[in-house]
């Protein structure tokens, strides 16, 4: 077994969670999506989340993909999620303002009311979401599609900003409930399997090319800070030496090359997957079932 496959099958019987994070536009929805098909191929339940507002995984896949876990068909043991965040926004407020009404007067919950109206809790809100799906006992891989990467590390500070609305909660009803406790607890699990290496494969993806790989290298010795290291680096969009006709392809290969050898040097802790240029736009279960072969079976670049 390679390297690749520790890090993208479930190993000793333990779920396998794979995320891909990185900044906007480098191709982490293909990559996810090629991912989720590949360990769907080889027979594991698999679902294909995303946290990313922006994100069009049903594009990639050609197929319909909800707010509601959806079976995709065309490839046994695939299914898909998108986190909407606006919705969870209104059903995490509704479900703290539901709490508090009957318990304290006009003013406190309207004063509750404001404070929950800010892009923290439409954060909290979605993280909350994303706690529900990574708890998931029926399922052997999920692959999480992140927003960009600043966002992701707010996923990660987020139960501290949680522990706050906690504490006001808990100064107005003199205690903390049995239901925010156990919200805490499902946290603090997932945070745990997030740190976990043999359970988790977080992932950068980017373009060989100096401002992504400084980018991608702060945010990964920022997640070193909260005990999360960085396992695997897609090197995406590399033009294929058979391409490399022409000298400005040359050039550009070569370039490529330099940097991934750069990205080898940064991230030495980190198996580093090349990807190719493909001349086409990533879509549809054939293309991708074609791809996640030569990405993860064939040999690479």
């Amino acid at each position: 077994m390679n390297n690749i496959d520790k890090l993208i099958y479930p190993q000793n019987g333990r779920r396998k969670n794979i995320f891909y994070s990185g900044k906007g536009g480098v191709g982490k929805t293909s990559m996810a999506c090629i991912t989720a098909v590949q360990t769907a191929k080889k027979g594991f339940k698999t679902l294909l989340l995303t946290t990313d507002p922006a994100a069009h995984i049903g594009n990639v896949l050609d197929k319909p993909v909800t707010d509601e876990i959806t079976k995709i068909d065309g490839l046994e043991n695939l299914y898909a999620v998108k986190i909407d965040q606006k919705k969870a926004m209104e059903d995490y407020k509704n479900q703290i303002l539901e709490d508090v009404r009957g318990k304290f007067d006009e003013n406190t919950v309207k004063a509750m009311e404001e404070e929950l109206n800010s892009p923290c809790t439409e954060e909290m809100a979605a993280f909350q979401k994303f706690i529900e799906y990574a708890g998931k006992e029926d399922f052997e891989v999920i692959v999480f599609d992140t927003a960009p990467t600043g966002h992701t590390l707010r996923l990660l500070e987020l139960p501290m900003d949680w522990s706050k609305q906690i504490q006001l909660k808990a100064r107005l009803s003199a205690g903390i409930s049995e239901a925010d406790k156990e919200q805490k607890e499902k946290f603090d699990k997932v945070i745990e399997m997030m740190k976990n290496e043999e359970e988790t494969t977080f992932s950068f993806v980017m373009y060989p090319e100096k401002t992504p790989i400084i980018e991608a290298y702060r945010a990964s010795e920022e997640l070193k800070t909260v005990g999360i290291k960085t396992r695997m680096i897609v090197a995406n969009m590399i033009i294929p030496e058979e391409q490399a006709v022409t000298s400005f392809f040359k050039n550009r290969r070569n370039m490529q090359l330099k940097y991934l050898e750069e990205i080898k040097e940064r991230f030495n802790e980190a198996v580093v997957l090349p990807v190719p240029m493909y001349e086409r736009q990533i879509k549809g279960m054939e293309m991708l079932e074609r791809i996640s072969y030569n990405i993860f079976e064939k040999e690479s670049l």
